[in-house]
């Protein structure tokens, strides 16, 4: 079937429901056949089994615009895999652990969607439990913690050109400190492609390094942004030149921001 998301103006048409085609790809790409002979517009997905990819299973069709990562293993490394595929598309967190379910914490929820944004993708979904089902107490679920911190997140990226953002899988920018790859305390960054900002998250409180060259102008103005809160406070202002040491103000997950000090950004999430 096909989902619609947003306004009129604003559809992903979204085809399949959490399976891959098998014997029915004929039929699907026969009615994507079908809505694209009204609709010229708008982009397609589709939503896949789990570890599947909608450019791998509705390959023969070539009607995948935007890609999606679909996991419950490591996440940032699907995502990262994702990132890198050639041909390159768009790509989103269309699904993994959702609040209320499979043990997830706050944190949890929280890690999976600044590793959806830091690794390469346009955005993620959220999902909750009891929420998607509309099950007694959904209610009451809005107001959980992953649900309400998805708030902060938005209010960070848009107060930056987060659409600019490469990843820092090479580790040029943030050099120490990253966690383990294959864990689920991996520290993801991303720097825009100009240097004008780099940002990175932590699950978990450790002291990093940064090499403060990668961001340009003469001055780096460093921010600790809460991601539980929607809270920043200053880090500090440095020179753009050499290695610099940093370590959150408290436990917990937090989001480090370095910026070129000479383009006046206002403190993270502020305005987003």
């Amino acid at each position: 079937m096909g989902r619609r998301y947003g306004g009129f103006d604003n559809i992903l048409w979204l085809m399949g429901g959490d399976r891959n085609p098998g014997q029915a790809l004929d039929h699907v790409d026969a009615i994507v056949e079908g809505i694209k002979e009204h609709d010229t517009r708008h982009l397609f997905t589709a939503h896949t089994h789990p570890e599947c990819s909608p450019v791998i299973e509705y390959a023969r069709g070539g009607w995948v615009d935007v890609n999606n990562t679909y996991t419950y293993e490591i996440v940032h490394q699907k995502l990262l895999a994702d990132y890198r595929r050639q041909p390159i598309r768009p790509f989103f967190l269309i699904e993994s652990s959702y609040e209320g379910e499979h043990n997830s914490s706050p944190v949890q929820i929280r890690r999976q969607a600044y590793w959806a944004i830091l690794c390469g993708g346009c955005g993620q979904f959220l999902g909750n439990n009891p929420i998607w089902p509309f099950n007694h107490g959904w209610e009451a679920a809005m107001e959980l913690e992953g649900s309400r911190s998805m708030v902060h997140l938005k209010a960070l990226f848009t107060s930056r050109p987060w659409y600019n953002l490469v990843p820092d899988a090479q580790h040029h920018v943030i050099t120490g400190g990253l966690g383990e790859f294959r864990g689920l305390d991996y520290l993801s960054a991303a720097v825009t492609h100009d240097g004008g900002t780099a940002i990175a998250y932590m699950p978990t409180p450790r002291a990093i390094t940064a090499d403060l060259t990668r961001i340009c102008g003469k001055a780096v103005r460093a921010w600790w942004f809460d991601p539980r809160t929607g809270a920043a406070q200053p880090a500090g202002e440095f020179a753009a030149s050499g290695s610099q040491g940093f370590e959150p103000p408290a436990d917990g997950d937090w989001v480090l921001v370095l910026d070129d000090a000479g383009r006046g950004y206002p403190p993270p999430g502020a305005g987003g």
